[in-house]
């Protein structure tokens, strides 16, 4: 019978036999000569023929430690992360106490390759190693971080079903950077096609070219994308565009503009009048500079533009930043979006959503699946960003995901992708927001702006304002060739819109978001009246204390209207008109129609507008202009009017 102690001296024995590595010590001279044949190779980066350099070590030397762990090195050169790890893992089988390094290449080639767990551990073991410092400790950190929170978002997928758009708007060209209009009809994105450059007589070049698609949706499905062309496309690279709300601004990123540019890459847009587009404008001083900006996302307001920059100021490689529309028109200093969204890594395509407060983002620097996720955060009323949210697995994966926009109604999202079987090297596709990263729904105003008695299309100017606050929220001129606008109204709040060009009586209008929002866009008709005796203004932001005279203070604002109206027009005289509706007893309804129109009357004459100009009458509810039946129409009936009575 063996002894105890002879079985451990055994064991031993042929523990240290078998962990014994090859090494450039006791290798055979055949061996060598494969590895440095293969060393030389792969400093060459003739990646290929190291490869079969090292394979053939290994064939001589099975157990040569060096050369597993250079054919590690050299498919990891090649991407290949799968049979990366393979040779890593042989590699520290043979000789664990080698190099720490290898358990960081170990880790990075496992994370690629979506082996979370595994890279997180061997993330933990080289971070143990007390050699590790500096700048490769700051990174082995921030990937330990990654792979930490991707192993248990691997675990807790969110629901993600993307739908490819199909042939309309893919091709068999990489398509990518999705933008949409508001009311979700038009769709302009990025296709890199084939082109040819002329180098001189009978001498040409195919190059890869970016250019501008657009589509349009029409009776529920889209158009077969075409080319934006002049002069929007040129020879010249254009990419990561942004359509604004309305679909009349192109805000867009163009690289190497020797005439027109600042820096490598710049910002411009251009402006629809009509079906036309005009020439291009850089954005200027202001926004653009020597050093890189792109990606630009304006706000359904147009008063804010965020894009990507390698501007000084910044927190690392590309920061996110946003600048204000001044009063005069002009754009205010960039401000950077802070140590909250940016990092000391890379941040890139901001995507304002239109309720103005919701940011989707790309980062390399928030913890996340791979080496750029896609991200949310929403902005609170004093300016202030929340902590970024990871989109999650498996929206968000250990590929790179850049590009997001997402639909007026905060659930619907589009983006680039190669994931699955595309028409191309990239295509775009849809999906459904997870409810915890969805922007709010916002709804719009789409009008024509009329002439009143000729019916001809009119350019005019658009406000629209908190009634709660009296702040304009959003400006806008109606298009001067077809009279259109669009105005984008976010949930929780009450509104008023005025409509109003010189020569006509204002318009307007009120929208109630506070508590509801409503079923579909508001799509309405503005007829302007020319400034002529006989015609009627009805005030629609109005308002009084149930059954009251007292005029609310959020009536303020339009009142101001009638007095900017009639101090441009100073000859002008009116008679201020009440209405209400049938509730109550006639003669009640008369006398409270008639002190309704004599406390807007005191309110102008508070405001210098000379009494003899005004007169007032009240009706009751002797002229109704709707139904007393509903509510809806008891409300139209209850209403202000200024009549003209002389110009």
């Amino acid at each position: 019978m063996i002894k105890p102690l002879l079985i451990a001296l055994l064991l031993c024995c042929t523990t240290a036999a078998i962990a014994q590595p090859v090494t450039e010590a006791n290798a055979s001279n055949k061996a060598m000569k494969y590895l440095d044949e293969g060393v030389q190779r792969a400093m060459a980066k003739y990646y290929d023929k190291a490869l079969i350099s090292f394979q053939n070590a290994i064939k001589e030397e099975p157990e040569f430690v060096t050369a597993w762990q250079y054919l590690g090195d050299t498919y990891r050169n090649m991407k290949n992360d799968s049979l990366a790890v393979e040779a890593y893992l042989k590699t520290l089988e043979l000789d664990p106490d080698r190099d720490a390094i290898l358990y960081s290449k170990l880790a990075e080639s496992e994370g690629n390759i979506g082996m979370y767990e595994e890279a997180y551990e061997h993330m933990v073991v080289f971070l143990q190693n007390p050699d590790v410092k500096g700048d490769l400790k700051t990174k082995a950190i921030k990937l330990r971080k990654n792979y930490e929170f991707a192993k248990e978002a691997v675990k807790n997928p969110v629901n993600f079903n993307p739908y490819n758009m199909g042939t309309e708007i893919n091709s068999d060209f990489p398509e990518y950077f999705p933008s949409l209009s508001v009311d979700g009809k038009t769709m302009v994105m990025t296709r890199r096609i084939d082109d040819v450059i002329s180098l001189g007589p009978g001498d040409s070049r195919k190059i890869e070219q970016e250019d501008f698609y657009i589509s349009f949706l029409e009776n529920g499905t889209w158009t077969p994308a075409q080319n934006m062309g002049a002069p929007i496309n040129t020879k010249m690279n254009q990419g990561a565009q942004s359509i604004s709300a309305d679909g009349r601004f192109l805000f867009y990123t163009s690289c190497e503009d020797l005439e027109n540019g600042y820096g490598s890459c710049d910002l411009y847009y251009s402006l629809k009048i009509g079906n036309i587009w005009s020439n291009p404008e850089n954005c200027g001083t202001i926004i653009n500079t020597a050093d890189w900006e792109s990606q630009p996302s304006v706000t359904a307001d147009g008063r804010e533009l965020f894009f990507s920059s390698g501007r000084p100021g910044g927190k690392g490689s590309y920061d996110l930043w946003h600048a204000k529309l001044g009063e005069d028109g002009y754009w205010m200093e960039p401000e950077n979006l802070g140590d909250v969204i940016n990092t000391p890594y890379l941040e890139q395509c901001p995507f304002i959503h239109p309720d103005g407060k919701t940011l989707y983002f790309a980062s390399e620097g928030h913890p996340g699946m791979g080496s750029a996720d896609l991200f949310y955060s929403t902005r609170d009323e004093n300016g202030v960003w929340s902590k970024p949210i990871n989109l999650g697995y498996p929206i968000n994966t250990q590929n790179r995901e850049i590009s997001l926009s997402v639909s007026s109604n905060g659930t619907t999202a589009y983006f680039s992708s190669d994931r699955d079987k595309t028409l191309g090297d990239l295509d775009i596709y849809s999906f459904e927001l997870p409810p915890a990263v969805q922007a709010e729904q916002v709804t719009w105003v789409n009008a024509i702006v009329t002439d009143a008695k000729t019916k001809q299309p009119l350019k005019a100017s658009v406000q629209l304002m908190n009634i709660a606050t009296g702040e304009i929220v959003a400006s806008s001129n109606s298009d001067p060739k077809t009279g259109e606008f669009l105005i984008v109204l976010p949930s929780g709040n009450d509104y008023g819109l005025f409509v109003q060009r010189e020569g006509y009586l204002f318009h307007s209008e009120n929208f109630s978001l506070k508590n509801v929002m409503p079923d579909a866009p508001y799509l309405i008709k503005v007829g302007l009246q020319p400034i002529n005796a006989g015609e009627i203004l009805t005030l629609k932001n109005i308002f009084f204390e149930t059954a009251s005279a007292e005029i609310l203070g959020v009536s303020e604002p339009e009142l101001n209207k009638v007095v900017e109206l009639m101090q441009k027009n100073p000859n002008m005289k009116i008679k201020v008109n009440g209405h209400t509706d049938n509730v109550g007893a006639e003669a009640d309804n008369l006398k409270l129609s008639l002190n309704r129109s004599l406390s807007v009357k005191n309110y102008l004459i508070g405001k210098g507008i000379d009494a003899s100009r005004i007169t007032y009458q009240g009706y009751g509810e002797s002229k109704p202009i709707d139904v007393n039946t509903t509510e809806n129409g008891r409300a139209n009936n209850r209403r202000t009017e200024i009549e003209i009575l002389s110009i």
